[in-house]
């Protein structure tokens, strides 16, 4: 399968500076950088989309571009390349978010692995369906959540009593 046309998910952008544009017609270097290509691949273009040459010229008509890639937009070749572009936007986006939280370190002393109720820290209160952390940072607060999570783990039944709403 022949790879996207880079310029696919521009043309919105590029129909916007078309429409700006007060000339019948757009040349072959005017192809090039609104399309960002080299001189070859804007000839095949021009081709594509209806150009011709005058003299050693490629021109299109302006108006009849516009039409094209308006067409093209509102074709599945376009839609499936933004809902492509969107789910790797979203992908790479998760990625940065895990890889950020990967990097997060919390402070944990050895004794948390079998900490019970009773000895939850300063700071950290478990009342009948109320939880009330004191913490100085984030990475206090994490080191706090992870210890609480150890001692539901270790001291489960107790926890429960502890948390369970009164009534």
């Amino acid at each position: 399968m022949p790879a996207k046309a880079a310029w696919l998910l521009k043309i919105p952008d590029i129909v916007a500076m078309l429409e700006s544009f007060d000339v019948p017609v757009v040349d072959r270097a005017v192809i090039e950088r609104l399309f960002e290509l080299r001189r070859r691949r804007a000839i095949e273009l021009l081709h594509r989309f209806g150009g011709y040459q005058a003299g050693r010229t490629f021109l299109v008509d302006r108006r009849v571009l516009i039409d094209h890639l308006r067409h093209l937009a509102e074709g599945e070749d376009f839609q499936m390349e933004s809902r492509r572009k969107e789910r790797l936007d979203h992908a790479v986006d998760q990625l940065r978010r895990h890889r950020a939280a990967t990097r997060v370190s919390i402070p944990v002393p050895p004794e948390v692995f079998s900490r019970k109720l009773a000895g939850l820290s300063t700071g950290v209160a478990l009342e009948p369906g109320h939880l009330h952390i004191e913490f100085s940072g984030t990475g206090d607060l994490l080191s706090k959540l992870y210890e609480l999570s150890q001692i539901a783990n270790h001291d489960f039944d107790r926890f429960c009593a502890a948390a369970k709403p009164a009534g």
